[in-house]
């Protein structure tokens, strides 16, 4: 099966790799867990609904995207599994795949479009999603029959595709020719599963499959990877601009850098990273102001004339993927600073906490509770506004791409809080939990992390081994933070930027206390953004505050007043409007008028006007 173990030709092209760890988080993290699992993963009828669109050919005909569902939803919900290890949640996931396995036709294939009506639309994109499903369930299966079972379904998944599939010239279907869709990037980001599949299997087939999409360049009118390579153009610039298709195919190309060693590829995926850190970020950690779309988000986020969808919780789950890939990859601080931020404030402001019901076409369909939004404002707006990946079903129910693919989100954080090289256990992210591992000798190993972050900045590890040992800690300092202090065992240790790390002999009760300063900073636009002049911005340590219209009008000029470095003398309130908001702080305004703000990821969250929010705040 597919592990987090890697080969020692892979293991030293990682600079990190991931600690054979069991972590178990209090607090919210385990909130969001929890809420994952009761309102999605336990829903038995809707994965038979998922898995029913493979018996019966729905997606032919309109050459649409319900076979990404079962897949998409299936990724997320192993990696939420593998962290809760909850036994009644893992029944469900066995018995769907259980189920797939029975979809699978006479030819070998897993997809939504018969024989007649395939390599069209969106049907590479789904049968990709049927690997990339089945791959992280096989992380977590307890039966090894049914793992052998799935592997060969997904063997002869993957066979009928490459006897399709490949150079025209062998009289077969280029692969950016299966869709009429975005120069063919959604299909060629099958590469990802192909080069599991090869790791999976030794099958050489599949290696060579994958460097026949690479040789494609992902799309049909130029060729992504080099483009990236040349680091000349913004992502919004590249032939095609559909953001979480693009990355998708990065995350594939770093996969395969694992298993050849080839460094062009490493190159292309660090400067694409980065090009979409540096042009594309938006101040919640998503990209895309025009729908789903890389379009300069740097300067666009702060735009107030385009009244359609933005900021995509697809663009926002998969940046975070590629984000965790890229830190692996790298050990680059920077990308768990994107991550983190991209968690605490698109991510969390996502979810359908409220558990609103709402529907696009009131004259097909009941309301519907949606675990995940799909969309999110950025200046004065609301949630709720769209479907992201709409599709209904026979029994007028519907679903959609951005409420599938969430829980791979949370997934995320738990599989890179805590990551390590040869000497050092280092610590992105700070949850209430604990963690058991192995030092670099092999001596099991439990930190225990006491805090209330993201909305206090003070952590304290304490230190279980059963014997002394010397070995590095490394603690991330986020780039937002200023002013930090940490100590060990009540002695100073002096702070570097991005990780601070202690290599010392521990000792069973060793205490390291971390400090960050959290407050109040003011965020201003890029000079050469839209209207840059009259918003601003305001974050307090991780988390981004926001005007919702149930205390603050997030139209109205909310100018806070700030000292020459940006930043502001803010009170933590309770705030009894909205007492599930995570933080309150309270500003004072240059008039001297008080305004309270709520975290972004509380904001909006009844999906109407009476809750219309807003992160980026006018000065004037």
């Amino acid at each position: 099966m597919i592990s987090n173990k890697v080969s020692e030709m892979e293991n030293g092209r990682k600079m990190w790799r991931e600690p054979f760890s069991e972590i178990k988080f209090d607090g919210l993290f385990t909130e969001v867990a929890n809420f994952i699992q009761r309102n999605q993963i336990c829903e038995v009828n809707l994965w038979n609904k998922f898995v029913k669109q493979y018996k019966e050919f729905v997606d032919g005909p309109d050459r649409r995207w319900r076979g990404e569902y079962w897949g998409k939803m299936m990724r997320g919900a192993s990696m939420i599994v593998g962290y809760t290890k909850d036994k009644g949640m893992y029944r469900v996931l066995e018995n769907t795949v259980k189920d797939m396995l029975s979809a699978e036709d006479e030819h070998g294939r897993f997809s939504t479009y018969s024989v007649d009506k395939e390599f069209d639309g969106w049907d590479m994109w789904c049968r990709k999603y049927v690997l990339l499903g089945m791959q992280y369930f096989l992380e977590i299966c307890q039966n090894d029959d049914l793992k052998k079972d799935v592997i060969a379904a997904m063997c002869r998944h993957a066979d009928y595709i490459m006897s399709k599939v490949g150079h025209e010239q062998d009289g077969k279907i280029e692969i950016y020719n299966t869709t009429r869709d975005w120069k063919g990037v959604n299909s060629c980001s099958i590469l990802e599963p192909y080069v599991r599949l090869y790791r999976l299997t030794g099958e050489k087939r599949y290696l060579d499959f994958a460097e026949y999409i690479i040789s494609t360049g992902f799309c049909a009118d130029g060729n992504l990877w080099e483009l990236a390579i040349e680091d000349k153009l913004m992502p919004c610039e590249y032939p095609v601009n559909k953001a979480y298709e693009m990355m998708s195919c990065f995350e594939g190309l770093i996969q395969y850098y694992y298993v050849t060693g080839i460094e062009k590829y490493k190159t292309a995926a660090i400067n694409f990273g980065k090009k979409i850190i540096e042009m594309e970020m938006s101040i919640i950690g998503n990209s895309g102001c025009t729908h789903e779309l890389f379009d300069h988000t740097a300067v666009n986020q702060t735009k107030t004339g385009y009244d359609f969808v933005m900021q995509e919780t697809c663009v926002a789950v998969t940046w975070m993927k590629l984000a965790s890939a890229l830190l692996e990859l790298t050990g680059d601080p920077v990308f768990a600073d994107c991550i983190e931020t991209t968690f605490y404030n698109a991510y969390l402001g996502s979810l359908n906490t409220k558990r609103v019901a709402y529907t696009i076409f009131p004259e097909k369909h009941a309301p519907q509770v949606m675990p995940f939004d799909s969309y999110s404002p950025l200046v004065a707006d609301t949630r709720g506004k769209f479907i992201g990946g709409y599709c209904s079903f026979h029994d007028t129910t519907f679903y959609g791409c951005c409420a599938c693919i969430g829980g791979a989100g949370a997934g995320v954080i738990p599989r890179t809080a805590v990551m390590r090289n040869d000497e050092t256990i280092i610590f992105n992210f700070y949850h209430e939990g604990s963690l058991c591992t192995l030092t670099p000798n092999g001596t099991p190993l439990t930190v225990r992390q006491q805090t209330k972050y993201p909305t206090d900045g003070n952590i304290a590890l304490t230190i279980y081994v059963e014997k002394v040992e010397s070995f590095g800690i490394g603690l991330r300092i986020p780039a937002w933070c200023k002013n930090a202090t940490v100590k060990v065992n009540g002695e100073d240790v002096e702070v570097t930027e991005g990780y601070t790390t202690v290599t010392r002999t521990w000792s069973s009760g060793d205490v390291i206390e971390l400090c960050m300063d959290m407050t109040v900073e003011r965020i201003l636009p890029p000079e050469n953004a839209q209207n840059a002049d009259i918003f601003a911005g305001y974050r307090r340590g991780p988390i981004i505050l926001a005007a919702d219209a149930r205390i603050t009008d997030p139209r109205a000029v909310i100018d806070v007043k700030c000292d020459k470095n940006g930043s502001a003398k803010g009170e933590k309130k309770f705030c009894p409007e909205i007492p599930e908001a995570l933080e309150c702080i309270e500003l004072t305004k240059e008039n001297g008028e008080k305004v309270r703000l709520i975290d972004y990821s509380s904001a909006g969250k009844t999906w109407d006007k009476t809750s219309m929010c807003a992160a980026w705040l006018r000065r004037k």
